[in-house]
């Protein structure tokens, strides 16, 4: 774990560097922190996704792994009024794996529902879509040089807009994915990546909202609220079994909730 976080920061390091080998005028990036998901059963789904997606136990707690740098999180969806992810402004998740043919045959076996057939795209990577049996789409690639949680997907109308304001808000690295796919490169070595397409808000759907890392609450929402974002909760505390964290929400394009949480510093 410790080597591939390594391996991955010095990745996301040189991508930082221009053709001149100066680092590129930008918004500081934000460490890209987690992402929350809405089901009936929070508990069975972290489990389901530890022993089929991989991940380890974070924060003391059963309803959340750590993937890398990232959290993935589940909170309860009691009434199960939750909408599958596609179609959502939070499309899908995207992981990568060495051998996709047996990690899809695993997830079949699991309970997940397979889109369409396993595919090579020329100059990108073999890829397959499953749909998790929460509603989750799931993208699944091999993309060797990037194993693990990959990307986070998303849908707007005009995906060049949106990579304005999430680059303007959280920073980033404007990169084409194997030269191809426009996106946004964050520290935790994750993607940020944008479909065009019509959508409907992500607390409508099961993937309920993404955050970054703030250093501190305050001075954070002041830092955003003076690029024009939209604060929709204030700052408030959480004590977690390894520590206190404090946490807010804006609002992202096309009805994507964001959140964005200060944690303590030895807090993974």
């Amino acid at each position: 774990m410790i080597k591939r976080a390594i391996i991955q920061l010095a990745a996301f390091t040189a991508a930082l560097l221009c053709l001149n080998g100066t680092v590129a005028a930008q918004t500081p990036s934000k460490l890209f922190d987690h992402i929350h998901m809405a089901v009936g059963d929070p508990q069975a789904a972290a489990a389901w996704y530890l022993e089929n997606i991989g991940g380890e136990w974070v924060d003391g707690r059963t309803d959340r792994l750590l993937f890398n740098r990232t959290r993935i999180m589940w909170l309860s969806d009691r009434g199960n009024t939750r909408r599958p992810s596609q179609g959502s402004v939070v499309d899908h998740l995207g992981f990568s794996f060495l051998d996709l043919d047996a990690k899809v045959a695993q997830l079949q076996a699991a309970g997940a529902t397979l889109q369409g057939e396993i595919r090579e795209v020329p100059g990108l990577f073999k890829l397959a879509f499953v749909v998790d049996p929460w509603g989750t789409r799931l993208e699944l690639i091999e993309d060797f040089q990037h194993l693990g949680l990959h990307h986070i997907h998303l849908r707007d109308p005009n995906p060049g807009e949106a990579l304005d304001w999430y680059e303007n808000m959280f920073g980033g690295v404007r990169l084409n994915l194997k030269g191809r796919l426009p996106g946004l490169l964050y520290p935790g070595n994750v993607w940020i990546l944008v479909s065009e397409g019509d959508t409907f808000p992500s607390t409508e759907g099961t993937i309920d909202h993404f955050g970054f890392r703030a250093s501190t609450a305050a001075e954070t929402m002041a830092e955003l609220k003076g690029r024009g974002a939209y604060v929709t909760n204030l700052p408030r505390e959480m004590q977690l079994p390894n520590g206190m964290i404090e946490f807010f929400y804006m609002a992202g394009p096309r009805g994507a909730s964001v959140e964005l949480v200060q944690r303590q510093p030895d807090m993974p």
